[in-house]
């Protein structure tokens, strides 16, 4: 008699991931725009809900400090860590900005973000990352974005110019330094 086993998930994380990446890919090459319109920025337009206040945002809304967005997925230890710096740097004051999580996993849920938040103690507003902005994020930053594992980060200043960090978890006291260097008041 075959025993059928139940793990956890992760295989259906992991197809769903490598699904993601397909059509990612599949994607740009099947765009009507020509290449010099230059990159797509639905992410700064894309209406996002926290999960944890219900309220609605958007990256353009928050043009009045510097805005920190970390795509992540729940089960990512080293984005655990990146958003304790993160929060770390919040709870020194000194610098204001605004930290954005997206969720990208694709098969996470909004009930799991908002638990994970609480858990973690997480500072920011905390949203599931819909297709088509994590898709417009690798248009503009790379496939980066797709590896949690790499911590990656977008700065957006308030002049709406915007970068990714060099990849790796950033120490709140680096955080500070970029912050001050690239967003200065």
């Amino acid at each position: 008699m075959i025993q059928k086993r139940h793990g956890n998930g992760m295989a259906g994380r992991v197809a769903g991931i490598g699904l993601l990446l397909v059509l990612l890919a599949c994607t740009g090459c099947m765009t009507a725009d020509p290449p010099e319109s230059g990159p797509d920025s639905t992410w700064r337009t894309m209406e996002l809900t926290d999960v944890r206040s219900g309220t609605t945002f958007t990256v353009a809304d928050l043009n009045d400090l510097p805005v920190l967005i970390q795509p992540f997925t729940l089960t990512c230890p080293v984005c655990t860590r990146q958003q304790a710096e993160i929060a770390n740097l919040h709870a020194t004051g000194d610098i204001p900005f605004v930290m954005i999580g997206l969720d990208i996993d694709p098969n996470g849920d909004e009930p799991s973000l908002r638990a994970y938040t609480g858990q973690h103690n997480s500072y920011g507003l905390y949203a599931r990352s819909p297709t088509e902005m994590t898709r417009s994020l690798v248009g503009e930053f790379g496939m980066r974005i797709l590896s949690p594992a790499q911590a990656p980060l977008v700065l957006v200043c308030p002049d709406g110019t915007a970068r990714i960090l060099s990849p790796g978890i950033r120490s709140s006291a680096d955080l500070a330094r970029v912050l001050r260097e690239v967003c200065p008041s």
